[in-house]
Protein backbone atom coordinates (compact mmCIF):
# COMPACT_ATOMS: atom_id res chain seq x y z
CA UNK A 1 0.00 0.00 0.00
CA UNK A 2 1.63 3.35 -0.57
CA UNK A 3 1.91 6.19 1.38
CA UNK A 4 2.67 9.61 1.11
CA UNK A 5 5.96 11.36 1.87
CA UNK A 6 5.93 14.69 2.48
CA UNK A 7 7.89 17.46 2.07
CA UNK A 8 8.42 20.15 4.88
CA UNK A 9 9.41 23.80 3.93
CA UNK A 10 9.79 26.84 6.63
CA UNK A 11 9.89 30.56 5.91
CA UNK A 12 12.60 31.88 7.20
CA UNK A 13 11.30 34.47 9.82
CA UNK A 14 8.93 33.45 12.76
CA UNK A 15 6.58 35.36 14.71
CA UNK A 16 6.55 35.09 18.52
CA UNK A 17 4.18 36.79 20.70
CA UNK A 18 2.56 36.45 24.36
CA UNK A 19 -0.79 37.71 25.42
CA UNK A 20 -3.63 36.45 27.55
CA UNK A 21 -3.27 33.13 25.21
CA UNK A 22 -0.03 32.62 26.21
CA UNK A 23 3.37 32.28 24.28
CA UNK A 24 2.69 32.24 20.59
CA UNK A 25 4.71 30.95 17.63
CA UNK A 26 3.59 31.49 14.57
CA UNK A 27 5.38 30.31 11.11
CA UNK A 28 4.65 30.02 7.66
CA UNK A 29 4.64 26.57 6.03
CA UNK A 30 4.69 24.42 2.93
CA UNK A 31 3.73 21.19 2.08
CA UNK A 32 4.22 18.88 -0.74
CA UNK A 33 3.52 15.41 -1.35
CA UNK A 34 4.62 12.21 -3.33
CA UNK A 35 3.42 9.02 -4.16
CA UNK A 36 -0.23 9.71 -2.54
CA UNK A 37 -2.04 12.59 -1.03
CA UNK A 38 -2.20 13.12 2.60
CA UNK A 39 -4.35 14.16 5.42
CA UNK A 40 -2.72 16.59 7.82
CA UNK A 41 -4.56 16.34 10.73
CA UNK A 42 -2.20 17.44 13.73
CA UNK A 43 1.01 19.71 13.97
CA UNK A 44 3.13 19.62 17.23
CA UNK A 45 6.70 21.76 17.72
CA UNK A 46 8.79 20.29 20.80
CA UNK A 47 10.69 23.84 21.10
CA UNK A 48 13.87 23.65 23.53
CA UNK A 49 16.09 26.64 24.65
CA UNK A 50 19.63 26.16 24.74
CA UNK A 51 19.50 25.97 29.01
CA UNK A 52 17.50 22.80 27.76
CA UNK A 53 14.48 23.87 29.12
CA UNK A 54 11.37 22.53 27.00
CA UNK A 55 8.01 23.35 25.69
CA UNK A 56 5.64 21.72 23.47
CA UNK A 57 3.49 23.91 21.24
CA UNK A 58 0.29 22.63 19.44
CA UNK A 59 -1.10 23.68 16.41
CA UNK A 60 -4.19 26.30 17.04
CA UNK A 61 -5.51 27.82 13.90
CA UNK A 62 -4.33 28.79 9.96
CA UNK A 63 -4.34 31.03 7.78
CA UNK A 64 -5.10 31.07 4.18
CA UNK A 65 -4.60 33.94 1.40
CA UNK A 66 -7.67 33.42 -1.52
CA UNK A 67 -7.36 37.08 -3.93
CA UNK A 68 -5.69 40.04 -4.40
CA UNK A 69 -8.14 42.89 -3.61
CA UNK A 70 -8.39 46.11 -6.34
CA UNK A 71 -8.70 48.79 -3.59
CA UNK A 72 -8.84 52.18 -4.77
CA UNK A 73 -6.19 53.83 -3.97
CA UNK A 74 -3.43 53.40 -6.81
CA UNK A 75 -0.70 54.01 -4.26
CA UNK A 76 -1.90 51.38 -1.93
CA UNK A 77 -1.85 48.74 -4.91
CA UNK A 78 -4.14 45.67 -3.73
CA UNK A 79 -4.22 43.74 -0.82
CA UNK A 80 -4.79 40.13 0.13
CA UNK A 81 -7.83 38.56 1.53
CA UNK A 82 -7.02 36.33 4.24
CA UNK A 83 -9.01 34.55 6.57
CA UNK A 84 -8.04 32.49 9.97
CA UNK A 85 -9.82 29.65 11.09
CA UNK A 86 -9.31 27.10 13.67
CA UNK A 87 -6.84 23.59 13.10
CA UNK A 88 -8.90 20.80 11.82
CA UNK A 89 -7.43 19.48 8.94
CA UNK A 90 -5.49 20.32 5.72
CA UNK A 91 -5.22 18.44 2.52
CA UNK A 92 -2.17 18.07 0.70
CA UNK A 93 -2.82 16.91 -3.29
CA UNK A 94 0.33 15.32 -5.31
CA UNK A 95 1.95 17.19 -7.64
CA UNK A 96 0.89 20.66 -5.51
CA UNK A 97 2.30 23.07 -3.06
CA UNK A 98 0.20 24.18 -0.03
CA UNK A 99 1.41 27.26 1.66
CA UNK A 100 -0.36 28.64 4.93
CA UNK A 101 0.49 30.89 8.05
CA UNK A 102 0.16 28.35 11.12
CA UNK A 103 -0.02 29.70 14.90
CA UNK A 104 1.09 27.45 17.79
CA UNK A 105 0.46 28.00 21.60
CA UNK A 106 0.77 25.82 24.53
CA UNK A 107 -2.44 23.69 26.09
CA UNK A 108 -1.63 23.56 29.82
CA UNK A 109 -1.54 27.63 29.55
CA UNK A 110 -5.26 27.40 28.25
CA UNK A 111 -6.19 25.29 30.78
CA UNK A 112 -4.99 27.15 34.10
CA UNK A 113 -5.99 29.95 32.39
CA UNK A 114 -9.67 28.93 32.05
CA UNK A 115 -9.70 27.30 35.77
CA UNK A 116 -8.54 30.67 36.91
CA UNK A 117 -10.86 33.01 34.54
CA UNK A 118 -13.95 30.76 36.18
CA UNK A 119 -12.51 30.79 39.76
CA UNK A 120 -12.59 34.75 39.48
CA UNK A 121 -15.30 35.04 37.84
CA UNK A 122 -17.23 33.36 40.83
CA UNK A 123 -15.31 35.75 43.13
CA UNK A 124 -16.64 38.41 41.08
CA UNK A 125 -20.06 37.67 41.00
CA UNK A 126 -20.74 36.62 44.46
CA UNK A 127 -18.87 39.63 45.25
CA UNK A 128 -21.28 41.82 43.27
CA UNK A 129 -24.40 40.61 43.88
CA UNK A 130 -23.11 41.30 48.00
CA UNK A 131 -22.51 44.37 47.33
CA UNK A 132 -19.33 44.61 49.23
CA UNK A 133 -17.63 46.34 46.14
CA UNK A 134 -15.07 46.32 43.58
CA UNK A 135 -12.10 46.96 46.25
CA UNK A 136 -12.94 43.74 48.43
CA UNK A 137 -12.73 42.13 44.92
CA UNK A 138 -9.40 43.76 43.99
CA UNK A 139 -7.55 42.25 47.17
CA UNK A 140 -8.88 38.83 46.42
CA UNK A 141 -6.62 35.68 46.74
CA UNK A 142 -8.49 34.25 43.25
CA UNK A 143 -8.19 37.76 41.38
CA UNK A 144 -4.47 38.21 42.66
CA UNK A 145 -3.76 34.82 41.25
CA UNK A 146 -4.95 35.30 37.89
CA UNK A 147 -2.81 38.19 37.35
CA UNK A 148 0.21 36.75 38.50
CA UNK A 149 -0.52 33.93 36.37
CA UNK A 150 0.87 36.18 33.48
CA UNK A 151 4.06 37.14 35.00
CA UNK A 152 4.54 33.56 36.13
CA UNK A 153 4.03 31.92 32.37
CA UNK A 154 6.29 33.70 30.90
CA UNK A 155 8.35 31.44 28.85
CA UNK A 156 10.65 33.20 26.48
CA UNK A 157 14.40 34.00 27.52
CA UNK A 158 17.68 35.59 25.75
CA UNK A 159 19.60 32.37 24.08
CA UNK A 160 19.61 30.56 20.60
CA UNK A 161 16.75 27.90 20.32
CA UNK A 162 15.74 24.42 18.57
CA UNK A 163 12.42 23.58 17.30
CA UNK A 164 10.94 20.66 15.80
CA UNK A 165 8.45 20.77 13.44
CA UNK A 166 6.53 17.40 14.11
CA UNK A 167 3.61 16.59 11.36
CA UNK A 168 0.71 14.27 11.72
CA UNK A 169 -1.06 12.86 9.09
CA UNK A 170 -3.84 10.52 8.26
CA UNK A 171 -2.93 6.33 8.16
CA UNK A 172 0.79 7.30 8.87
CA UNK A 173 2.15 6.52 12.27
CA UNK A 174 5.65 8.12 12.02
CA UNK A 175 5.15 11.86 12.17
CA UNK A 176 7.32 14.02 9.74
CA UNK A 177 9.60 16.12 11.16
CA UNK A 178 11.48 19.55 10.28
CA UNK A 179 14.00 21.11 12.49
CA UNK A 180 14.57 24.78 12.79
CA UNK A 181 16.91 27.18 14.98
CA UNK A 182 16.88 30.74 15.86
CA UNK A 183 18.11 33.05 18.15
CA UNK A 184 16.14 35.91 20.51
CA UNK A 185 18.29 39.08 21.38
CA UNK A 186 17.59 41.25 24.91
CA UNK A 187 15.98 44.05 22.51
CA UNK A 188 13.75 41.61 21.37
CA UNK A 189 13.00 39.75 24.47
CA UNK A 190 11.82 43.62 26.37
CA UNK A 191 9.88 43.77 23.06
CA UNK A 192 7.97 40.54 24.56
CA UNK A 193 8.01 41.47 28.03
CA UNK A 194 5.63 44.56 27.60
CA UNK A 195 3.04 42.04 26.90
CA UNK A 196 2.76 40.93 30.71
CA UNK A 197 1.89 44.32 31.76
CA UNK A 198 -0.57 44.15 28.70
CA UNK A 199 -2.19 40.62 29.40
CA UNK A 200 -2.82 42.38 32.72
CA UNK A 201 -4.42 45.50 32.10
CA UNK A 202 -6.96 43.81 29.57
CA UNK A 203 -7.69 41.69 32.75
CA UNK A 204 -7.99 44.59 35.22
CA UNK A 205 -10.02 46.38 32.56
CA UNK A 206 -12.46 43.32 32.06
CA UNK A 207 -13.35 43.82 35.45
CA UNK A 208 -12.84 47.29 36.64
CA UNK A 209 -13.94 48.96 33.82
CA UNK A 210 -11.84 51.91 34.42
CA UNK A 211 -11.21 52.45 30.82
CA UNK A 212 -13.92 51.45 28.47
CA UNK A 213 -12.01 52.77 25.58
CA UNK A 214 -8.80 50.52 26.39
CA UNK A 215 -7.39 48.34 23.55
CA UNK A 216 -4.43 46.36 24.05
CA UNK A 217 -1.16 46.77 22.03
CA UNK A 218 0.59 43.39 21.89
CA UNK A 219 4.38 43.52 20.82
CA UNK A 220 5.42 40.51 18.28
CA UNK A 221 8.93 40.02 17.05
CA UNK A 222 10.34 38.30 14.25
CA UNK A 223 13.23 36.54 14.78
CA UNK A 224 15.00 34.89 11.67
CA UNK A 225 16.15 31.40 11.07
CA UNK A 226 19.62 30.31 12.05
CA UNK A 227 20.93 28.85 8.43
Amino acid sequence: MLKPNLSIISHKELEIGYSIDGPILNINLAFSVEKKEALIKKIDIILRHENNETHQFLWDWFEEQFLQMEISDPDLGSMPFKKTQKAIAIKVLTDTLIERKFGFQKEEFKEAYNKLFNSTNEIYNNIYQSSAGIDSFKISKEYNEFLDYFKNSFIWKVGKYSAKIKVYIEHVVKPFEHDLNFQLTNLELKGLETNINTCQKTIKNHYTKEDPDYKADWKLVNPYKIE
